[in-house]
């Protein structure tokens, strides 16, 4: 991995910089279900580390759906990047495509799916940010 020495030193000591810049290639991707893929960029355990919000990027592979949740406590809004697909909220459906912007409330279940010939790529902005203990996945989908 080629990593630029100024990225280098937010990894290793991200509160001593006032600003900070990082390119989503040298942030590294996870897998937390099938068919999907993140890289958290901004957030308590991230590579820009911020107490106040989380800034996420998720890619749905085509005909990929993640798993329905709801957030205890935190505010959820997502741009969508690239691609369509749909999203529930509570009983509501709507179609997403790039450029939309859904917001959603906490203790709100809700859902999203690439469309069956689309991947779908959005940016999860959480506020406050996103920890393990403010997600519930629900049994749903």
């Amino acid at each position: 991995m080629n990593i630029r020495p100024g990225i280098l030193a937010l990894l290793f000591a991200p509160t001593l910089a006032a600003a900070q810049v990082v390119h989503p290639a040298h942030v590294p991707a996870i897998y937390p279900a099938p068919g999907s893929t993140l890289q958290e960029f901004v957030g308590i355990r991230s590579v820009l580390l911020s107490t106040h919000q989380s800034i996420a990027l998720f890619t749905l592979a085509p005909g990929t759906t993640y798993p329905e949740s709801y957030n205890r406590t935190s505010e959820e809004i997502y741009l969508i990047h690239e691609g369509k697909g749909t999203v529930w909220l509570g009983s509501d459906i709507s179609p997403v495509q790039a450029g939309d912007i859904v917001r959603i409330s906490p203790h709100l279940k809700h859902h999203i799916a690439a469309a069956a010939d689309s991947s779908l790529s959005f940016y999860a902005i959480s506020a406050p940010p996103f920890t393990a203990n403010d997600y519930v996945q629900t049994q749903n989908h």
